[in-house]
C-alpha cells in the first residue's frame, strides 16, 4: 500500500504510482490510499480539488499506449471511516506483468519513460528515471509465464483456457 494525503495534482506521477503497482514483487493486488498520512493520520478528500473517479482513471489508463494494448486493472472504493471519507485506489494483481508504455507521457516536468519497466518492492517505487533492476524484471517476465508458479499450478492453469491449445 502506499499512502497519499491527497489525489495526485501530476498525472505523470499518478501513472508511475498505478504502473508501479501493478508490477509489485508482493504478487497481491496493491493499494493507493487517499487522504490518510504517511503517519496514518486520517486527513479525508472531502476538498481534494484533484480528487478523481474510477471513470477518471479507467479513462485515463486507456489513453495512454502500454505494450501490447494490456493495461493495468483498477478499481476505485470510497470509505467512510470516523467521518472522514479516504479513497482506495485498488491495483488488481495479474499476470500480465511487466506493465510498461511505450511512448514517454510528460505532465510538467515529470516523465514515465517509454519502455522502462518500474516496480514496488516493499514500500518504494522505482524511481522514475530509472527502470528497475534486472533482476525484478525477469522476476515480472517469470510471473508472466506462470514461470514463478509450481508445475501442477501452471497445468491447470492452462487447461482453462481450452481456446489456447495446439
Amino acid at each position: 500500500w502506499d499512502f497519499k494525503e491527497k489525489h495526485h495534482v501530476n498525472k505523470a506521477n499518478l501513472l508511475h504510482d498505478i504502473i508501479c503497482m501493478a508490477n509489485n514483487r508482493a504478487d497481491k493486488d496493491g493499494y493507493i490510499i487517499f487522504g490518510v498520512s504517511d503517519d496514518f493520520e486520517i486527513k479525508g478528500i472531502k476538498n481534494d480539488e484533484n480528487r478523481k473517479n474510477q471513470q477518471n482513471i479507467i479513462d485515463f489508463l486507456k489513453s495512454k499506449k502500454f505494450s501490447g494494448g494490456i493495461r493495468p486493472t483498477i478499481e476505485l472504493v470510497t470509505i467512510t471511516i470516523n467521518g472522514q471519507q479516504i479513497d482506495v485506489l485498488i491495483v488488481k494483481n495479474s499476470t500480465d506483468t511487466p506493465y510498461f508504455i511505450t511512448e514517454d507521457y510528460n505532465d510538467g516536468k515529470r516523465k514515465v519513460r517509454a519502455n522502462y519497466i518500474y516496480t514496488r518492492i516493499g514500500d518504494t517505487n522505482t524511481d522514475i528515471d530509472k527502470s528497475a533492476d534486472i533482476n525484478h524484471i525477469e522476476y515480472l517476465w517469470r510471473k508472466r509465464f506462470l514461470l514463478n508458479r509450481p508445475p501442477l499450478e501452471q497445468i491447470k492453469q492452462k487447461l482453462r483456457f481450452k481456446n489456447e491449445w495446439i
